[in-house]
């Protein structure tokens, strides 16, 4: 059985009422619309970046004219055919010798449960209202196909010696959203300019096949800039191969039945790549240490909401110690999309090594002049975070006090009220993002440090309300006043009235 990427109806749309599955051939043609429907947030927003891949695989368009133009104007089904025909093998799901992202042939002492590739479900924080009982019994060849990119580019590496992805456990991944799928897909294509920008290797390994097509040798050291663009998006770094589909049923992720996957095989590979690989749709930060540059891909580490990693996301900046680079996609966007607003989808997982924490899949919208700006959004971000940290410091003082001076309440209320902080200022940052106007930035910040002074003050006082009428209490109450009436002077503009 056959079943291919580029010619099947795999992609699970939403369009008005009607819930339906088309290929890419309908989609990039313009003769199907609608918006990703999958039950995970992270299965769809694995779908939309394979659709990309495999679009930009199939196509890379020679400068931003070019691109804007495959953007507006769907290709026509020769132009399409054409392109898909000396790749056709690449994206075939069963393939007798080299399915995709898959390698045939994989020793295993048991076939491994579908459910161990979709992130999170099999693991011991899984929970039945977040993943519901039987997810992942059967997959159709659609689901499963995301689920193997997934596991290849997103998810923490299944432990036990297996590899990670290019990026590492559990990158943060950007993508600019268009008003249409069709259009969200073009935009984090990149360009044959962007691509020889970013990387300077490109021209020369072009024509490289994915690595499940021309495999690494075991234990082979492999240069970063010796991968190429579709080598790295297609990069699979672990032993798969799905064991054959042996009847139809409704698959448990997308609901529609078609023939489906029950379990596959699993083993470990050795190898290890040397430098980063600069991913389209990854910004990356660095640090000079001992004279050697170290780079690594941003990744939610903590329970910090989503925009307080903005700045690192569409902000270039460094100095001779450190700095960050924005995803390809980012920079080539800021050459055409430079005046317009621009709306980012935002995912990725917060992990413990195997274990999958929380998944994360977000829109944000940037205002008009994004691209020249970034100081402010810088300004927006650790605004936020500077507030966060005068209200977390006030409440350490309340908790431990000082030493021989003033003895401490013993009352550690900083991760709760911090918690609480999050949730009241989420709304108001992702605001600021999308509506500030930059040309009268520095009212609009000086407005936005008003408000975010009045949550931290509500929050102080509520927070330490119930302990006001404790005489052991009051010592160290006003110390943490003190400090955080400090740390206000201190986030206030010289000449500002508090």
């Amino acid at each position: 059985m056959r079943f291919n990427l580029l010619t099947d109806a795999w992609i699970p749309i939403q369009h008005q009422s009607n819930y339906q599955k088309i290929s890419l051939q309908q989609l990039l043609c313009g003769e199907q619309t609608g918006e990703l429907c999958l039950p995970r947030d992270d299965m769809e927003l694995a779908c939309l970046q394979l659709l990309c891949a495999i679009t930009q695989t199939l196509f890379i368009p020679k400068d931003k004219k070019a691109l804007l133009q495959f953007a507006k104007v769907p290709i026509t089904s020769e132009v399409y055919v054409d392109a898909c025909r000396e790749k056709m093998d690449w994206f075939d799901l069963n393939h007798p010798e080299t399915p995709f992202m898959q390698i045939r042939g994989v020793k295993s002492t048991q076939p491994t449960p579908m459910d161990k590739l979709l992130a999170g479900v099999a693991d011991g924080t899984n929970k039945a209202f977040v993943n519901p009982q039987g997810l992942a019994d059967a997959l159709c060849g659609g689901c499963v196909a995301i689920a193997l990119f997934n596991a290849a580019n997103n998810s923490p590496s299944m432990g036990g010696g297996f590899k990670g992805s290019l990026r590492g456990s559990t990158p943060i991944t950007v993508l600019i959203k268009g008003r249409t799928l069709r259009e969200t897909i073009w935009l984090n294509v990149l360009t044959e300019d962007t691509a020889e920008s970013v990387m300077p290797w490109y021209q020369e390994t072009k024509d490289q096949l994915p690595n499940y097509l021309d495999r690494i040798k075991a234990d082979a050291k492999i240069p970063a800039s010796r991968i190429g663009l579709n080598r790295g998006l297609l990069w699979q770094p672990a032993y798969f191969e799905l064991l054959p589909s042996q009847f139809s049923a409704n698959c448990s992720c997308c609901g529609c039945y078609e023939p489906v996957y029950n379990g596959f095989n699993k083993a470990k590979f050795s190898y290890t790549v040397e430098g980063v690989w600069p991913h389209p749709l990854s910004s990356r930060t660095f640090a000079i240490k001992k004279g050697e540059r170290e780079e690594k891909f941003p990744s939610f580490t903590t329970t910090a909401p989503t925009w307080t990693h903005m700045s690192r996301l569409v902000v270039d900046q460094q100095n001779d110690k450190e700095g960050q680079q924005t995803a390809p996609v980012i920079q080539q966007a800021r050459t055409f999309m430079a005046a317009d607003k621009i709306q980012l989808i935002v995912g990725g997982y917060r992990n413990n090594q195997a274990t999958v924490l929380e998944r994360r899949h977000e829109l944000f919208s940037l205002a008009q002049g994004w691209a020249e700006h970034g100081n402010v959004i810088q300004q927006i971000v650790t605004g936020g975070l500077a507030y966060k940290t005068a209200l977390r410091k006030a409440l350490y003082l309340f908790a431990v006090g000082i030493k021989d001076k003033v003895n401490g309440s013993g009352v550690n209320l900083c991760d709760p009220v911090e918690a609480v902080y999050y949730q009241q200022t989420e709304n108001l940052m992702h605001n600021s993002l999308a509506a500030i106007k930059f040309e009268a930035s520095q009212d609009e910040l000086q407005l936005l440090n008003k408000q975010l002074k009045a949550i931290v003050i509500d929050l102080f006082n509520k927070a330490t309300e119930s302990y006001r009428q404790e005489p052991k209490m009051l010592k160290a109450l006003a110390l943490a006043r003190r400090s955080l009436h400090k740390s206000f002077k201190e986030l206030e503009p010289e000449g500002e009235t508090p």
